[in-house]
């Protein structure tokens, strides 16, 4: 049986409030302990077990049934047990709760679709957010109603756990376990670190050694003397390329096309002047700087003052620093450089004006960034967490298997099958779907209601 718990409380909102859709006219495609599950609730419900990747197709009937089942088994049981019985106190907790809620999901509607804020505007788009959110099976009430199931739910849980919490030894075991693969992968990879970590923002227990927090002053400089110091740079670094490849110094236009006009090389003394340049434009703020930091002014009250970097602006980023490492892909080469000057061999020392894409960086050496597997608060989280959702879905998955057999439970398979065609036609005729992705059914479907098992 799959882990369905696991699902279960996400999909509560899908759930909740599908007791009104029951009609006498209605399929039923089952029942539990005479209780009927009706056509319509597993329409409601595929959507989101398609969201989850409970189910692969919108035809699967017999799997969205099968859930539908546990789900009232799970719901009667929780009122067998009395835990969906509260104190008018948290009636009333849940009801402000749900009110807060619902409040909340009308100003996103209408903060979104308004575009004249006057009272007539904003009283039309709440009447419109109701009709939409009611027209999508939700109310004020349905939200009540979820809070609700999910306390219950919640009370069954801690039931079935019996104040079971995960050990340290437990989380530790985890965290060794998973923090191997991490270092396995990252540990001589810089370049799929930075990707995988800094630009597509994925979570890593390890971090690769030989790392730097580093804090910076960004002095912007006039786009002009950047643009002709980086054309020089990378002229003279094509010619020095080119002298490797062909052993040999090139003539004034030696290396130009026949019909080209002959160039003037670069020289490395020109490629110096538009660096001297450069700090020259800003030479007089660069001084101020490291004057008032031999007084023993704070680097971190400089930046303030002085620094253009909005990264900087950030609290907990100017706490930690940018993690840069001698092979860093994603920072500015020159910045990288800077941070790994000759004169930045401690924690504390600053560097001298450095030239990068962005302007002039002034850098200091904040901290080394811990090595290796670090379990972090975060992290500790995060793993008992997982540890005791394990716990809970094995802890429902026998409980459900000890309470099934109580329960009479009766499928309507023609009725299943019958939506199962009816939605594989759909789907050929909408999607265009191929015979192999339609959901298989028997041969001869028995027109019978038999007990599930």
């Amino acid at each position: 049986m799959r882990k369905w718990i696991a699902v279960c409380l996400s999909l509560a909102l899908a759930l909740t409030g599908l007791g009104a859709l029951a009609q006498e006219d209605q399929v039923v495609l089952a029942t539990v302990n005479g209780e009927a599950i009706y056509q319509q609730e597993a329409d409601q419900l595929i959507p989101a077990l398609l969201d989850y990747e409970y189910i692969q197709s919108a035809a699967d009937y017999d799997a969205a049934v099968d859930y539908l089942v546990r789900q009232k088994i799970l719901e009667l049981k929780i009122t067998e047990l009395q835990f969906d019985v509260f104190t008018d106190e948290e009636k009333t907790a849940f009801e402000n709760d749900a009110q807060t809620e619902w409040d909340n999901a009308l100003q996103e509607y209408v903060g979104y679709y308004l575009s004249e804020d006057t009272d007539e505007a904003r009283a039309k788009l709440t009447e419109q957010a109701v009709a939409f959110y009611e027209a999508q099976g939700f109310s004020k009430q349905v939200v009540y109603d979820n809070m609700l199931l999910r306390a219950a739910t919640d009370r069954l849980a801690q039931y079935l756990l019996g104040g079971y919490e995960p050990t340290e030894q437990e989380i530790d075991d985890v965290f060794q376990s998973v923090g191997a693969n991490y270092q396995q992968r990252y540990e001589n990879n810089i370049q799929e670190y930075e990707f995988m970590t800094q630009y597509y923002g994925e979570e890593s227990w390890y971090t690769p050694a030989g790392y730097r927090g580093v804090i910076h002053i960004l002095l912007k400089v006039d786009q002009a003397l950047l643009d002709a110091y980086s054309a020089l740079q990378a002229k003279y670094e094509e010619q020095q390329s080119m002298i490797g490849a062909e052993g040999a110094e090139p003539d004034d236009g030696a290396t130009a096309a026949p019909d080209a006009e002959p160039q003037e090389p670069v020289t490395p003394d020109m490629v110096e002047k538009a660096r001297q340049d450069i700090l020259d434009s800003v030479k007089a703020t660069t001084d101020a700087i490291f004057a008032r930091l031999s007084t023993g002014e704070s680097f971190e009250s400089l930046i303030a003052e002085y620094g253009q970097d909005p990264g900087m602006q950030d609290e907990a980023m100017l706490a930690e620093g940018y993690k840069v490492h001698q092979a860093s892909v994603l920072w500015d080469p020159a910045f990288t450089e800077g941070t790994f000057a000759e004169n930045m061999l401690s924690v504390g020392d600053v560097s001298h004006p450095v030239i990068g894409m962005h302007g002039v960086h002034i850098i200091k050496y904040l901290r080394d960034v811990p090595a290796g597997l670090v379990m972090t608060d975060a992290i500790h989280e995060e793993i008992a967490g997982y540890l005791l959702s394990v716990k809970e879905n094995e802890a429902f998955t026998n409980a459900y298997a000890e309470w099934e057999p109580a329960f009479e439970v009766v499928r309507m398979q023609d009725a299943i099958d019958l939506a199962t065609r009816n939605a594989n036609e759909a789907l050929r005729e909408v999607e265009g779907m191929d015979d192999a992705d339609a959901v298989e059914l028997p041969e001869e479907a028995a027109p019978t209601a038999t007990p599930a098992t």
